[in-house]
């Protein structure tokens, strides 16, 4: 996965934060995040991207910007909070989620994910998370 190009998918990855979350960065509910930069890490994939937010939307940060923040788990287990079949503050306890740097960030970007309402995802949306979810987490358990 490291020798993929990278920007494609953060596009994407970035986009769909923009929009899912439109209302809460109309509402600054992320302003927090302004000056600042998160690191995602999905810790199995050796994948990390970096995000930031400029004024009402989240933008890509290069790769070459140290992280402020870092959140950090497996695939399994960030599908596992998409769909809402785990609690990030359970994954958190069991040390299968990690928040690194200035954890006040981390922390308040897990608390405002954790609070989206899932009911404004696409009823379709919401199904590939949840079978994805289930199949990761029963690779994840084989």
């Amino acid at each position: 996965m490291r020798r993929l190009p990278r920007w494609p998918g953060e596009r994407i990855f970035i986009q769909l934060l923009n929009r899912q979350l439109a209302v809460e960065l109309e509402d600054g509910l992320f302003d927090f995040l302004d000056g600042q930069v998160l690191e995602v890490n999905v810790t199995d994939l050796g994948l990390e991207l970096r995000v930031s937010k400029h004024g009402d939307h989240f933008v890509r940060v290069s790769a070459a910007v140290p992280a402020d923040a870092t959140i950090s788990a497996g695939l399994a287990d960030f599908f596992a909070i998409a769909s809402g079949r785990e609690d990030p503050d359970t994954l958190f306890f069991q040390r299968r989620l990690a928040i690194r740097g200035q954890t006040e960030i981390g922390l308040t970007v897990k608390n405002r994910l954790d609070a989206f309402d899932r009911n404004r995802i696409p009823r379709w949306a919401q199904r590939w998370l949840e079978v994805v979810a289930t199949e990761l987490a029963t690779v994840a358990a084989s």
